[in-house]
C-alpha cells in the first residue's frame, strides 16, 4: 500500500458538520474494509465512520446502539494503526484517525454499503 498523506480541504460544509466533526481543515486517508476514504482530522474512528455514512453512504452503523464515550465497549472494531502493523482490537469511540489507519472489521452491527 502506497504512503498517503493528509490533504487540505475547505472544511465543514454546514454548522451541523462543525457540531459533529469539528472545524477540520485536513482530510486523512484511511482504509475501511479495503477501500480508501478521506475523513476529517482530529476525530475518532466512530465519528469518521459517521462522516462516511453522511457524505458518501459508504457504511451503515446502528449509532443508537453505541455509547460514544467508552463506557460499554459496544463499538469494538479491529484495525491496523499503520499499514505495517498487526491487526488489533480497539474501541472506535476512543481510537483517533490517522493517515494510513485501516479498519478491517467494523463495530458490531456495522456493514459496508457499497
Amino acid at each position: 500500500m502506497a504512503a498517503l498523506f493528509p490533504r487540505p480541504c475547505e472544511g465543514p460544509s454546514s454548522d451541523e458538520e462543525v457540531d459533529l466533526f469539528g472545524d477540520y481543515r485536513q482530510l486523512f486517508p484511511i482504509h475501511v474494509l479495503g477501500r480508501l476514504f478521506w475523513v476529517p482530522e482530529d476525530n475518532t474512528v466512530l465519528r469518521a465512520l459517521q462522516f462516511l455514512e453522511l457524505r458518501e453512504g459508504a457504511v451503515c452503523l446502528p449509532y443508537k446502539d453505541y455509547c460514544w464515550n467508552d463506557t460499554k465497549g459496544c463499538c469494538e472494531m479491529r484495525y491496523r494503526p499503520t499499514p505495517e502493523a498487526e491487526v488489533v482490537p480497539a474501541r472506535a469511540c476512543q481510537t483517533r484517525v490517522a493517515p494510513g489507519l485501516e479498519v478491517v472489521a467494523l463495530p458490531k452491527g456495522g456493514r459496508a454499503c457499497w
